[in-house]
């Protein structure tokens, strides 16, 4: 049997305290752990009585761990299962942290999904395929991740999809107008969102078409193709490579005649 015979407040940590038995450091704990054993100077304590109040201690602490973890931003509870495992907190305390937050309602998992989603909608140009995978990649179950992403139906996708496409769209560039249209198209769809928005969407669309810029920007492309394959090229074949490239790069028939007719005149 020990006795307690001093009970000492850190004074980095206001809300821990050292326990001394027989006069001698033992252990320290949270204040919460203190008022719940009832410690106090003159206490009786056996083996099995420190045992049980460290190991109290522990899940208090790790507890205390995921409070402030949660204090940053909602998590899944997949998340909280990672950090505490990164802690190197035992199996059965990771389960028993799980449980009490789950019952004081600091984890749910159907909540974060349907915030996550919202914060996605709001504050980024993603499609509804990608917010699911980021998700999923969180944690959060299929099931769930797709019933939170029903809020983001398809007049939300197109409004958001079209301010985004549009403004790509209005930026200069050097790409053929169909390339543009072209890469608009691909973006969209790597931003997650569904095929039927994508083609809305791209229908809508309006990329303002210069023939004199266009023609310029196929004629300073055309000239570098050109400067490469006359080393290994000429006449009808050099016609023929200069013609295939320009198609690659989604420029007009009538624009690539234009060029090659002024090629052959120029030579």
């Amino acid at each position: 049997m020990q006795r307690i015979t001093k009970i000492q407040q850190q004074k980095k940590a206001l809300h821990r305290y050292n326990i001394f038995l027989n006069e001698e450091y033992a252990f320290s704990v949270d204040e919460d752990i203190l008022v719940q054993y009832h410690l106090h100077k003159g206490m009786e304590l056996t083996r099995d009585d420190v045992k049980e109040i460290m190991a109290h201690e522990d899940i208090h602490r790790h507890y205390a761990q995921a409070i402030n973890y949660l204090s940053y931003r909602m998590r899944t509870k997949a998340e909280i299962r990672t950090y505490l495992r990164e802690k190197e907190v035992t199996p059965d305390v990771i389960e028993e942290i799980m449980q009490r937050l789950e019952k004081e309602r600091l984890l749910d998992d159907t909540a974060f999904a349907e915030a996550f989603v919202r914060d996605r909608m709001n504050q980024t140009s993603k499609g509804p395929r990608v917010i699911v995978n980021e998700l999923r990649q969180k944690g959060v179950d299929g099931e769930t991740s797709k019933t939170a992403v029903l809020q983001y139906d398809e007049e939300k996708q197109f409004d958001k999809a079209f301010k985004w496409a549009q403004k790509e769209a209005n930026k200069k560039s050097q790409h053929a107008v169909n390339k543009r249209k072209e890469q608009l198209r691909q973006k969209l769809t790597q931003k997650g969102f569904a095929s039927g928005v994508v083609s809305g969407v791209m229908n809508e669309i309006e990329i303002d078409v210069d023939e004199d810029e266009e023609y310029a920007r196929l004629e300073k492309q055309a000239n570098t193709l050109l400067r490469r394959y006359e080393k290994k090229h000429e006449g009808y074949e050099l016609k023929m490579k200069l013609k295939a490239a320009l198609y690659n790069r989604r420029f007009s028939g009538t624009l690539i005649d234009q060029y090659l007719d002024k090629l052959d005149e120029s030579r």
